[in-house]
């Protein structure tokens, strides 16, 4: 009932301080989904400055939602909220990177502790689902239409993109960016990073500098271009301060995860700028040796459907065009198909894993065992 939230009027969002009880961080979090609501995240100072003010009169300590549960990546919020605002307790910089290890990720959330509940509904989607009105759709519609982009960019959902590989400190890459007319990159989405792992030509072995930094306001990271942080994809211990010097960001390794690092390393580095002109509506963006609408990856040519299909449907249709549902065998593939959906207004599409043959046992349409999955949180279900 409303009597147990707490709004702060300048804000419209309401809270829950859950002082009367003390639950482990997982018996918490599902206390706050039943209701409707996540762990508390922070992603900004005057959130902070509220959730300060509310809970100094106690003397115990509250869950919130910052978490590594992921071993594969950094630190993140429960509910996918961007981690870009930092205010570790002093003595906790000490310690913080022992608390990294293995054996430390998943111990401490055992413990039992009281908890701050964010309600979900008073936070308003960045990009809204299907409950879009003509107008909104129009604006979108937009900004995809095919654009222009100069030779040695790539363009993007409205914008070009470069690799720049001659090292720069992350200064200097900045006012190249700017002197390209363009900025040192921004990302806010997760489509929108996996098109910069699979299609810019990106390697596992690069470090390049993004746009990312918290220079104006330690601890606090903000994108170079003054576009708000939606969107955050650390790497594994990341983001750190090993002497407090790791002010600005870069994308590296296998997957392209950001880690924080020191701004005078001489780094290759991204940037992205908005078209000079849009191509006419009759001009196509047309990759070699596919066909039209179709986008090359690797050996092969993807097309994403819009009809509303069943999956025997779906798998008939792309047959009939001697084709057939998408394998996905890497991680990159995985990108590159994501990169592809984030230009639809579609969530859902089918790929060409089942189990229709035989019960409890996944193949592709092809008949192989796959050899990379990237099964969602409880899948596959029974």
């Amino acid at each position: 009932t409303e009597r147990f939230w707490t709004e702060d009027i300048s804000t419209g969002i309401y809270y829950q301080i859950n002082s009367e009880s003390a639950l482990t961080w997982h018996q918490a979090r599902k206390s706050c989904q039943q209701q409707n609501a996540e762990l508390l995240s922070i992603t900004e100072v005057h959130e902070q400055a509220y959730i300060g003010e509310q809970t100094k009169k106690f003397s115990f300590a509250f869950w919130i939602g910052l978490n590594t549960l992921n071993f594969n990546s950094g630190w993140q919020w429960a509910g996918g909220s961007p981690f870009r605002y930092l205010n570790w307790a002093p003595e906790i910089l000490n310690i913080i990177e022992r608390l990294r290890e293995p054996a430390h990720n998943s111990s401490a959330v055992y413990a039992k502790l009281h908890w701050v509940t964010l309600r979900k509904e008073t936070r308003c989607p960045l990009f809204p689902s299907y409950k879009i009105s003509l107008k909104n759709c129009a604006l979108i519609l937009e900004e995809l239409r095919p654009i222009k982009c100069p030779d040695g960019w790539w363009p993007y959902t409205g914008h070009c993109y470069s690799i720049q590989r001659e090292p720069k400190i992350w200064k200097d890459a900045l006012t190249s960016c700017k002197g390209q007319d363009g900025d040192l990159a921004s990302v806010h989405n997760i489509a929108e990073y996996s098109f910069l792992v699979s299609q810019l030509g990106y390697k596992p072995t690069e470090e390049l500098w993004l746009g990312l930094n918290d220079l104006k306001a330690h601890f606090y990271f903000e994108w170079s271009d003054g576009t708000p942080v939606t969107f955050t994809k650390w790497q594994c211990r990341h983001p750190t301060y090993k002497n407090g010097l790791e002010d600005c960001v870069v994308m590296k390794g296998q997957d392209g995860y950001w880690a924080t690092d020191v701004c005078d390393k001489q780094l290759g580095y991204i940037c992205k700028k908005k078209p000079s002109s849009q191509s006419s509506d009759k001009e196509t963006i047309e990759d070699p040796g596919c066909q039209k609408g179709w986008k090359r990856y690797g050996f092969h040519c993807y097309l994403t459907g819009s009809a509303l299909l069943t999956f025997s449907e779906a798998k008939r249709t792309c047959e009939q065009s001697k084709a057939y549902l998408a394998t996905v065998e890497s991680r990159n593939e995985q990108a590159f198909l994501i990169s592809l959906m984030g230009l639809r207004s579609e969530k859902y599409f089918w790929i060409g894993l089942s189990d229709t043959e035989e019960q409890g046992s996944f193949r592709w349409t092809s008949g192989e065992t796959p050899l990379f999955t990237n099964w969602n949180t409880a899948m596959p279900g029974t």
